[in-house]
């Protein structure tokens, strides 16, 4: 924790400048109502509509798929079937529609509706810092989608905003720590779980009592057998240590 505390008292003792989103990203096109000059470099992409997608959807693919919402689950297609929809390179997302949520992504991949952006100059952003910093802003961002029906977001006031960028080494440590952070909350989510299908096993196992052959107030001695019939658990994952 020391070096953590350094870092803060770092951050905090040194004035920090900020800059806007604009002006050190660049996007995957040119949104309405926004200076032109603050978009001098745009990126495209190709997107995919949910039922395209769905079409050439593998489970063991090579090319990850970018979605719009918020599901962990990872969704995969094939360099042959993506063919020359593939885009490459370090982005952070935000999708046009539906529940606000950021996405980091750093390799091969194709996306759906998504609003992208990536660091100008990664000598002076970090993408993952402004990812985490972006996730740290959620609520903000999430004031920026307006609509009656599916949201959409202002791109003119996320571009506005102000981000804080420390030096580089500064942001480099900082994205360390919450990667570090992150790997850990996976850790203990994965223990939780496990410990979760431990409990459940022992608590069907020590009490598959049969009532039936030995009711209430029975004095008779009854041989208690279990068949665990879930091939799918290893009954040794679950021994208490």
């Amino acid at each position: 924790m020391g070096n953590i505390n350094n870092l803060i008292k770092k951050i905090y003792n040194e004035e920090v400048e900020y800059k806007p989103l604009w002006a050190i990203t660049a996007w995957d096109k040119k949104f309405n109502g926004v200076d032109k000059k603050k978009q001098e470099k745009v990126i495209s992409y190709y997107y995919y509509l949910a039922s395209e997608f769905d079409k050439i959807e593998r489970k063991n693919g090579d090319i990850t798929y970018i979605s719009t919402g918020i599901a962990d689950k990872n969704r995969y297609t094939t360099s042959e079937l993506a063919k020359d929809h593939i885009s490459e390179g370090e982005i952070i997302c935000i999708p046009w529609g539906g529940t606000p949520n950021v996405k980091y992504f750093k390799g091969k991949f194709v996306t759906g509706d998504n609003r992208i952006a990536t660091s100008l100059d990664t000598n002076v952003l970090n993408n993952k810092f402004l990812y985490y910093w972006m996730q740290s802003k959620i609520d903000i961002i999430s004031s920026f989608y307006r609509g009656s029906g599916i949201k959409h977001p202002d791109m003119k006031k996320v571009l506005d905003l102000g981000v804080p960028v420390p030096p580089i080494e500064v942001q480099n440590e900082i994205v360390r720590i919450l990667d570090n952070f992150t790997e850990l909350e996976s850790e203990l989510e994965s223990e939780l779980e496990a410990r979760k299908k431990q409990y459940e096993y022992y608590r069907n196992t020590l009490l598959n009592f049969d009532d039936a052959e030995n009711p209430c107030g029975s004095t008779h001695t009854h041989t208690h057998t279990h068949t665990h019939t879930d091939t799918s658990i290893n009954k040794e994952q679950y021994l208490i240590r």
